[in-house]
C-alpha cells in the first residue's frame, strides 16, 4: 500500500513539474519574442543572446513555484507564518537569484558584464509586482482547492459507510434443527426455487425462506447483481464471461462453477464487472 501511495505522489509531483516546466518555457518565448518586435518597432538591433540570457528570470519560477506546490501538497495543514513563509521566501530568493545569474553568465559567456547591483535594482523596480503575483496566487489557490478536496472526502466516506449500513451484512438461515448466521459477502450465488431461494457458498448450500426479489433489495448493489430471472450472483466472486454470440453470456467463478447471463441482464452485469475487476473477456 505505501508503494502504490509512493508511485502515486511520485506521478503526480512529475506532472506538476512537467506543467511547471512547461510553462516556464511559454513565457521564455513570449519575452524573446516580445523582445524581438520591440527591436523591429524601434528599429533597434536584436540580440539573442541577450533577450536570453534575461529571460532567465522566468526560468527561475520553475523550481521555487514547484517547491511552494511540494509543501502545499505534503503538508497537512499550512499555518499562517509558514504560508507567510512561503510566499515571502521565494521572492527574496529569485530577487537576489537573478542577477547573480545575470552577473555569473555575463561575466562567463558575454563581453560586457552586468553588474549586480544594477540589475537588482532594475528587477526590483520593475518585476517586484510579477514575484508577487506569481508566488502568492498560486499557493492560495493550491491551498484552497486543497481544503475544499478535504473537507469533501471525509464527507464522502460518511456517504458511502451510509450507503453500506443500509443493506444486510448478514442472513438468518437454517441447517437443521439449528439457527445459523452466514456472511452476506461469502455467498456465491443466489438461485431461486419458489417459493425459496438456495443461498450457494464455497462448499455448502442452504435453502432460505425469502423471494429473489426480496433478498435482491437487501442487498448491496455494487457487490451482488442480478445475472437471470432467477440468478443473483456475487461480482467479486466473478473471474470471467465469455459471449455466446446471441446476446447471452456464461461466466466463470472463483470455483471455476459457470452460470448463464441472460441478455437482459448483461448490461448491468458488464457495467458492474468492469467496475469492480480488470476486464476480462472472450
Amino acid at each position: 500500500m505505501n508503494r502504490n501511495l509512493t508511485t502515486k505522489f511520485s506521478i503526480t509531483n512529475s506532472k506538476a513539474a512537467s506543467v511547471l516546466t512547461l510553462l516556464v518555457l511559454a513565457f521564455v518565448v513570449l519575452t524573446l519574442a516580445q523582445d524581438f518586435l520591440r527591436a523591429d518597432l524601434k528599429n533597434t538591433a536584436f540580440y539573442f543572446s541577450e533577450s536570453l540570457m534575461f529571460s532567465s528570470f522566468w526560468w527561475l519560477f520553475a523550481p521555487l513555484l514547484f517547491a511552494q506546490y511540494f509543501v502545499v501538497k505534503h503538508k497537512n495543514r499550512v499555518e499562517l507564518k509558514v504560508q507567510a513563509a512561503l510566499i515571502i521566501l521565494p521572492i527574496f530568493l529569485h530577487l537576489f537569484a537573478f542577477p547573480l545569474l545575470v552577473w555569473l553568465l555575463s561575466k562567463v559567456f558575454y563581453y560586457y558584464t552586468y553588474s549586480f547591483q544594477q540589475t537588482f535594482r532594475y528587477t526590483l523596480s520593475e518585476n517586484l509586482y510579477l514575484l508577487s503575483l506569481f508566488y502568492s496566487i498560486p499557493v492560495l489557490t493550491l491551498q484552497f482547492f486543497l481544503k475544499k478536496v478535504k473537507r469533501a472526502e471525509p464527507a464522502f466516506e460518511t456517504q458511502n459507510k451510509c450507503i453500506e449500513n443500509q443493506f444486510i451484512s448478514h442472513i438468518i438461515v437454517s441447517d437443521g434443527n439449528r439457527k445459523q448466521s452466514i456472511i452476506v459477502s461469502e455467498i456465491l450465488y443466489i438461485s431461486a426455487t419458489p417459493p425459496y431461494i438456495n443461498l450457494h457458498l464455497e462448499g455448502k448450500k442452504y435453502l432460505h425462506n425469502e423471494t429473489l426479489k426480496s433478498v435482491s433489495i437487501k442487498l448491496n448493489p455494487h457487490q451482488f447483481v442480478r445475472v437471470h430471472k432467477s440468478t443473483i450472483v456475487n461480482i467479486k466472486i466473478v473471474t470471467s464471461y465469455t459471449s455466446r454470440l446471441n446476446g447471452d453470456y456464461d461466466l466463470k467463478m472463483k470455483n471455476n462453477e459457470q452460470l448463464r447471463v441472460s441478455r437482459n441482464f448483461s448490461t448491468n452485469f458488464k457495467n458492474l464487472f468492469g467496475k469492480t475487476h480488470h476486464l476480462t473477456t472472450k
